[in-house]
């Protein structure tokens, strides 16, 4: 293993922020949200947060919890699977559930109650994952990640498909008889999964189109990172100014970048050299790639080099119609493979919707896509 590979830090794009800034206006949205609930034990809300891989989706969820929390609320991380199956939710409980136990001991005799303690999954007869959250007093947040995944492989014929319609509904519009709120996160589908599910409207500042950090909060956070983490000898700019200017922002590259830069610093007894700069940006950059090779992983070259054609005239900045990305597909591989490939673009973040349009939502990403895959055509000699 060559000394860049193990100053390599392990690709993450998702998960709790190590030193988190920024955001404030929409975590004090939230916050408002979390007031007007307690206040109306009726009031639902829905709080989606939506943006492309790599975005700090799920480290700004953390943060709700955490707000959350400090306000006295219970919090409890869910899958998708969970809004359906008693099974999966009582797992996610753990203790929780056991006092139901007591009542089927009570209605259903002491026999019953050793069939279902003995099982390998726990059957509540007669219970839905809304019933066990609605016999519950405490506020309630539930906490949903990856959930443009919802609905996925259910057909509206599946009863399992009413059971999740009827429980975000009541999710989304109150009636569960104490204050519960869900907080979802998921790439820029998710809005249109709820939507499957008749979840459509949300209330005011409920809905979040996450972009990059505001350069700020993500200087901010570079430092925190070289004199907390790398505990730096001297002034960290020059290390912030130019890791800055290579991740735009995006939260998942600005912490590659940064634990990059706090493994050279040890390296280099926590003396910040040019040489060693140089190292970490390097490093940086493959990291960039894999990440990008991996959001890409399951789209073929002709793929990609469409997709790229689509946007070989727009700035990084700028988004695309799906008819003119469609156009560029068709052409390549025809009608039925582009609209899959279409799709696979968008859910594994390749294409971010935003407002109707399209956009390979981080410039290094632009960057990454029109110079591997875009085609350029040779005009001086024009086809006979």
């Amino acid at each position: 293993m060559s000394d860049s590979d193990r100053r390599s830090p392990n690709i993450r794009d998702r998960g709790r922020a190590k030193y988190f800034h920024g955001r404030k206006g929409i975590l004090a949205d939230f916050k408002e949200r979390l007031e007007f609930a307690r206040d109306d034990p009726q009031e639902g809300t829905t709080f989606l947060i939506q943006a492309a891989p790599g975005a700090g989706k799920s480290a700004l969820l953390y943060k709700c919890a955490e707000l959350a929390e400090g306000q006295g609320w219970e919090t409890l991380r869910i899958n998708t699977k969970a809004l359906w199956d008693t099974d999966a939710m009582c797992q996610i409980l753990e203790g929780g559930w056991k006092h139901l136990l007591d009542e089927i001991a009570v209605n259903a005799g002491f026999d019953k109650w050793i069939q279902i303690q003995g099982a390998a999954k726990f059957k509540l007869p007669g219970h839905s994952p809304q019933s066990i959250i609605e016999r519950g007093k405490d506020p309630l947040l539930l906490l949903l990640d990856e959930a443009q995944t919802l609905g996925t492989g259910m057909a509206s014929t599946d009863v399992r498909y009413e059971t999740v319609k009827v429980f975000l509904d009541s999710l989304h519009n109150g009636g569960m008889g104490r204050p519960v709120m869900l907080a979802v996160a998921g790439l820029s589908s998710t809005a249109d999964a709820f939507e499957g599910m008749d979840v459509s409207r949300f209330k005011g500042n409920c809905y979040v189109e996450l972009g990059p950090l505001k350069e700020e909060a993500e200087r901010k956070v570079l430092d925190d990172w070289l004199k907390k983490e790398g505990r730096a000898k001297g002034d960290p700019t020059p290390w912030i100014d130019a890791i800055a200017r290579e991740t735009h922002g995006w939260p998942q590259h600005v912490a590659a970048y940064a634990q990059s830069a706090t493994l050279q610093m040890r390296t280099d007894k926590r003396v910040m050299t040019p040489q060693g700069l140089q190292a970490v940006l390097e490093v940086g950059r493959r990291q960039r790639t894999k990440f990008y090779e991996i959001r890409a992983k399951g789209l073929d070259e002709e793929h990609r080099t469409a997709i790229a054609s689509a946007f070989a005239s727009a700035r990084k900045d700028q988004t695309q119609t799906r008819k003119a990305i469609m156009e560029s597909l068709v052409k390549a591989v025809g009608r039925q493979e582009a609209d899959t490939a279409f799709k696979r673009a968008l859910k594994k973040g390749v294409l971010d919707h935003r407002d109707g349009r399209y956009a390979i939502p981080i410039p290094s990403m632009f960057d990454w896509l029109i110079n591997n895959y875009f085609i350029k055509q040779d005009l001086s000699h024009p086809p006979d």
